[in-house]
Formats: structure tokens, C-alpha cells, sequence
């Protein structure tokens, strides 16, 4: 099973609606992609949002993501700005993939 988990930082993108993204993802979370997920909230020299999913199918969470977030006409543009988004290999943190990264020379699209 591998963990896809989307950073959300909302300093980065001041106009970004907190509320219908976390509905968004929580009916992601409710998907028979999911096995399990956790939100969690914190500070680190700003807010920051993470909502972790565990799926045996990363491929196609990160697709219904895409289509459900980044590609939403309402969400998309500030979710560029202000996230980046990564899957662990089945080894778990120690080796991972970046999705989608704010920055571009960080890596991931």
C-alpha cells in the first residue's frame, strides 16, 4: 500500500476556500480508493493543511485528484500556488515520488 499526501500551505494563495476543499477531499477519502486517510493541521513558519490517503491504486487516486482539485476551475488555480503533493513508494517515506510541487524547480507535475 502506498500513502499519497497533499501539503496545503494557504499563506501561499490568500483567496483559497479551506471549506470546499476539505469537502472535496473528503468525499475523496470516501472513494474505493481509499483504505484509510488522516487530516491533520499544524504550523511551520505558516498554517498548513495534510490530507493523507493510503490506496493500493496511487495511479488513479492521484488522476481522481487531479480531476477533483487541481483541474477544478474553482480550486485549481490556487491549489498550484499553495500545495504540492507526494506518493511513497511501497517502501514506504524513506523512498518517494513528487506529484506536484508550487515550485516548479522542485519537481513533480
Amino acid at each position: 500500500m502506498r500513502a499519497l499526501s497533499i501539503q496545503v500551505q494557504p499563506a501561499r494563495s490568500p483567496g483559497l476556500d479551506l471549506v470546499r476543499l476539505r469537502a472535496e477531499f473528503e468525499q475523496i477519502a470516501a472513494s474505493e480508493l481509499v483504505q484509510h486517510h488522516r487530516f491533520a493541521e499544524g504550523q511551520d513558519k505558516g498554517p498548513y493543511l495534510n490530507f493523507t490517503f493510503g490506496t493500493d491504486d496511487a495511479g488513479a487516486l492521484w488522476q481522481l485528484i487531479r480531476a477533483r482539485i487541481y483541474d477544478d476551475e474553482g480550486l485549481g488555480d490556487q491549489m498550484r500556488r499553495a500545495s504540492m503533493a507526494l506518493c511513497s513508494s511501497d517502501a514506504g517515506w524513506d523512498d518517494y515520488t513528487i506529484l506536484y510541487h508550487f515550485n516548479p524547480e522542485a519537481g513533480g507535475r
